[in-house]
């Protein structure tokens, strides 16, 4: 009975601390056995537009000799790949950007084998998400990193304590307040984390944006409003606090987008999960899923947007939301922003430090009376309280440290990592 105790605490110490310190010494190893190479190898993975942050980076390696960096395409084990997939080629062919492209027939490369990676760069933090053969469960024995796609307003496991969060090398994180969050939340208490900024915040203030609205015929200037739904449908009986809020708001948002059609524009901006989730939902299905972001496609004052949307957001008016990650990242606009939610409460309960200040810039939306009072008195009635305060938060947590862009302190990092010279 005590050697079954003592075996379990062993194994509990061993996952819950020792494991990582031994993965901490690794990398010690790793970097000194890089010290003073000429070129370092360096793996992006790619799985969606939407989610793709590391453009400035990849800019910086490709121009910086000490590099050779590569884009691997990365099929999603839980969503439409294919989709995904025509998504990221036409992305990079529109740059001129060399990636190694999947197909399923001939199959995945062998990273190992063909490119040889010093540092591979994740999307995402999740093990099995991605084919196998590119799981980031198969290259803990390398140097990993990861800058989250989302700007994190959450605390707790999902956020800062996932199996990847303390394996990976390096976890370049938005503010010092997100390196709190990981000294306190991750077995590693965050020894593994820099602070760069966000990744995104490169593209929010290169001060020139492209035009990405529709023109409506008439040449009358409207209000541009986004609604970015999140995926969750999440029933009533769930043990997560409530999130995705898509489905009270699905034909609401369309009646209003019909009402105002002469004084707003709205673009569809759901999360790139939501479509399959709706596909599988007993009351929608691919038909009529298919049909209502047609609809939103097709209106003359609406649009459908699914891939970047720093452009979109910079050249908006006013968004209403229910995602963590647009919660922070709207704020680039100093625009409004409305989230939408029946229970506040549950929401407020899974937020950080950080996300208190983030919410709290948001006007909320708990019924059609509430979104409609956004629209009429703070959209089109320019009646914004909150507008110094988001000034304000701008200016003291958006903004990277080091008066230096998000790539190049995610480079100097790397450089001064391997005391790479010039």
């Amino acid at each position: 009975m005590k050697k079954s105790i003592l075996r379990k605490a062993i194994h509990y110490l061993w996952l819950h601390g020792w494991k990582y310190k031994a993965v901490e010494r690794q990398h010690k190893r790793l970097e000194e056995q890089l010290k003073g190479r000429k070129q370092l190898n360096v793996v992006f993975m790619a799985l969606d537009v939407a989610l793709w942050r590391y453009q400035s980076i990849y800019e910086l390696m490709v121009a910086d000799e000490r590099f050779n960096p590569t884009v691997v395409l990365t099929p999603c084990m839980v969503r439409d790949a294919e989709s995904d997939l025509r998504g990221l080629r036409k992305f990079f062919d529109e740059r001129n950007i060399p990636y190694i492209d999947f197909d399923s027939k001939k199959g995945p490369v062998d990273i190992r084998k063909e490119l040889r990676p010093d540092i591979i760069f994740y999307t995402q933090p999740y093990e099995y998400l991605l084919i196998p053969e590119y799981d980031c469960r198969h290259f803990y024995d390398l140097l990993l990193c990861y800058m989250p796609y989302g700007f994190w307003s959450s605390t707790g496991k999902l956020s800062y304590n996932l199996h990847f969060h303390n394996m990976a090398w390096r976890l370049y994180y938005s503010t010092s307040l997100h390196l709190l969050e990981a000294q306190k939340v991750a077995t590693n208490h965050g020894r593994n984390v820099r602070v760069v900024g966000y990744a995104n915040t490169d593209d929010y203030l290169k001060g020139h944006y492209e035009q990405v609205w529709k023109t409506v015929a008439d040449g009358v200037k409207r209000k541009r409003v986004i609604w970015a739904p999140h995926f969750s449908i999440i029933p009533a009986n769930s043990a997560f606090p409530p999130r995705g809020n898509f489905l009270w708001l699905a034909d609401m948002m369309l009646k209003f987008a019909k009402e105002y059609a002469d004084r707003i524009q709205i673009a569809f901006k759901p999360h790139p999960a939501l479509l399959n989730q709706l596909y599988q939902h007993p009351d929608w299905g691919k038909e009529r899923a298919d049909a209502y972001y047609e609809q939103w496609r097709t209106m003359e004052n609406t649009q459908l947007e699914t891939g970047q949307f720093v452009d979109l957001f910079m050249t908006s008016d006013a968004m209403i939301h229910d995602s963590g990650s647009f919660a922070v990242e709207y704020h680039y606009s100093r625009k409004p922003v409305m989230f939408v939610t029946h229970d506040k409460k549950s929401v407020y309960s899974t937020l950080s430090e950080f996300g208190y200040k983030a919410y709290d810039l948001h006007y909320f939306g708990q019924n059609e009376a509430d979104v409609r009072h956004f629209i009429d008195d703070v959209v089109l009635g320019g009646n914004d309280p909150l507008r110094l305060q988001r000034e304000q938060f701008y200016h003291d947590y958006l903004l990277p440290p080091g008066g230096k862009s998000v790539a190049q302190n995610v480079m100097d990092d790397i450089v001064e990592s391997f005391a790479l010279g010039k």
